[in-house]
């Protein structure tokens, strides 16, 4: 898979998908395994934008019992047992606990009942033939066991607790490759750092998009019979772009950001209320407080997510040191105890999400499918708003179903194909197994810590990465303080297109996902890149002070 933008003239496309984040991939990888001649147009790197937030939940819908929403719980169920199935190396079973207190609603009656009701409604996490893949049935702990579980948490009318299982995704950014690799293996164009300057049209007829390549300012057009807008917060300055009135859709743009600390929990996520930042008022309960969640993550504890209002364009928003401050606080009202100072974060992921409302904080709750020729007498365009990662294959089934019903004539398309097909890198049937053959094969030339987490970011594939270390022992060396090896990053320039040294430290290995690597790690890094790109050093200093200004948290007394 490699960078090329003139490509895109050269073609005559079915679909142009603008916007690169999950939801725009999934729908890439939807329209090209039906076989649509697909493109997918994105102004950054992908999934660099709003994608970059998430809590690397898969849910299993548990919250929405408090909406007495079944239909969304339902669909969360089914699409994380589709990523537990499709992507096993990507996606684990993490568990959840939910202290009790008193009686009532929030009591372990009403608890009890509400897990039964969630197992009864989700009898197809257990039908894995792979154990690795099975989920656990919930179940409510004795007072006792949470407090052993929890050290230090407030006993005082504690009752018990609550405990079920999410899907934990250890890398959302390689799921969001894998899908990206699928769609091209199946015939989709990418293009990264590639601007969409015009849409085009006739008449009220979309007829395809003139883009310029950010790196060498050239401009080209792109035909195509469907443009679809999945730019997210974004999406309504795609509208802008088009010389055709467009209705107001209610696309509205909030913050949300988690912090990455110290690890102040166990095995299990905890699950503990904080003060609102918003009123939810579509909730039958808990409308006081917002649920938060201490979650495992990697070496850390993930605290996610506190939402805030934007009203501003999303590229001049950022999240502010008082924001972390307020966000440090509510944490320590919601989680006495544990005392977390700004000093214990070690990474802010955040982004621009959408928003129910003009001005609110409140994400969007339901995604949004908009066929514009029904609303507008547009044709020839479509927008999809997804809401989160997990359910984002069940989003673009639907926005594709609509895609193909608009072009018409397309009798001879296959017909959905995400629900079977295991994404880049997860053709695996028992995932113990495989583990094992991979470090019998490969025992003696790499340490098993290296091996696993091969395993765990390319899943089958990890046989493509071998191949680069067989070129040259210099390449499965790893960098400083770090368990990625030299032939990743060789690997994410010729096969993933990776451009810049963000890409690589941020999106394409694990360099700097729990937190800024540190000088020495940068530095290697830009020197393979530069090697294989032709860098000299004035464009690695600007790549590492690029890398540096996209962490909000760095240290204060950095190594030299």
């Amino acid at each position: 898979m490699k960078r090329d933008v003139n490509a895109l003239e050269r073609a005559k496309f079915d679909l142009v998908i603008i916007g690169g984040g999950i939801n725009g991939i999934a729908c890439a990888r939807d329209a090209a395994l039906r076989g649509l001649r697909t493109a997918v147009i994105e102004c950054a790197d992908f999934g660099g934008q709003t994608s970059s937030n998430s809590a690397k939940i898969a849910h299993c819908g548990m919250r929405y019992l408090q909406h007495l929403d079944i239909k969304r719980m339902r669909e969360s169920i089914r699409e994380r047992t589709a990523l537990h199935q499709l992507a096993p190396h990507l996606v684990e079973s993490q568990p959840f606990l939910m202290p009790l207190y008193g009686h009532g609603l929030k009591g372990k009656e009403t608890l009890s009942i509400y897990l039964k009701l969630y197992d009864w409604l989700s009898p197809e996490r257990k039908r894995f033939e792979d154990d690795y893949r099975r989920v656990p049935d919930s179940g409510i702990f004795s007072k006792e066991k949470v407090t052993e579980l929890v050290p230090g948490i407030d006993a005082k009318k504690l009752t018990g607790g609550a405990y079920w299982f999410e899907g934990q995704m250890q890398n959302t950014e390689r799921l969001s490759l894998s899908l990206l690799k699928s769609a091209a293996e199946n015939g989709a164009h990418f293009a990264n750092y590639t601007q969409v300057l015009r849409i085009s049209n006739q008449g009220n007829k979309i007829d395809g998009v003139t883009v310029k390549d950010l790196f060498t300012e050239e401009e080209i057009f792109v035909s195509a019979r469907y443009v679809l807008n999945a730019a997210g917060p974004w999406a309504n300055k795609i509208f802008d772009l088009c010389d055709l009135d467009f209705k107001d859709h209610g696309i509205y743009a909030s913050k949300a950001f988690s912090l990455l600390t110290r690890p102040v929990i166990g095995n299990y996520a905890l699950t503990f209320p904080i003060r609102a930042m918003y009123e939810d008022k579509k909730a039958v309960v808990n409308k006081k407080s917002s649920l938060q969640f201490a979650i495992p993550w990697r070496s850390k504890t993930m605290f996610a997510s506190l939402h805030l209002p934007c009203d501003e364009y999303p590229e001049k928003v950022t999240i502010t040191e008082s924001e972390i401050n307020t966000y440090i606080e509510r944490i320590n009202e919601g989680f006495p105890g544990q005392n977390l100072e700004r000093k214990d974060v070690h990474h802010v992921l955040w982004g621009i999400i959408p928003a129910e409302e003009k001005g609110s904080a409140a994400p969007l709750k339901q995604y949004k499918i908009i066929d514009h020729e029904k609303e507008e007498g547009i044709s020839g365009i479509g927008t999809v708003v997804g809401v989160k990662y997990t359910t984002s294959r069940d989003v673009a089934e639907k926005a594709i179903d609509m895609v193909i019903k608009q072009l018409g004539e397309m009798a001879s398309l296959k017909q959905c194909q995400t629900k079977k097909t295991p994404v880049w890198g997860g053709d695996i049937a028992f995932y113990d197994q495989f583990m094992a053959e991979v470090f019998t094969k490969y025992s003696g030339r790499l340490p098993e810590n290296i091996l696993k987490n091969l395993i765990k970011t390319y899943g089958n594939k990890i046989h493509e990465i071998m191949d680069l270390v067989d070129t040259s022992p210099m390449l499965a060396e790893p960098l400083p303080n770090s368990m990625v090896i030299g032939a990743q990053i060789i690997y994410a320039i010729r096969h993933e297109m990776a451009q810049m040294l963000s890409d690589v430290v941020l999106r394409r290995t694990d360099l700097g996902s729990e937190q800024y690597p540190g000088t020495d790690s940068l530095k290697a890094c830009a020197s393979i890149m530069a090697d294989e790109l032709g860098w000299d050093q004035n464009r690695v200093q600007t790549e590492i002070e690029a890398v540096k200004n996209a962490y909000i948290v760095l240290p204060t007394v950095e190594e030299a």
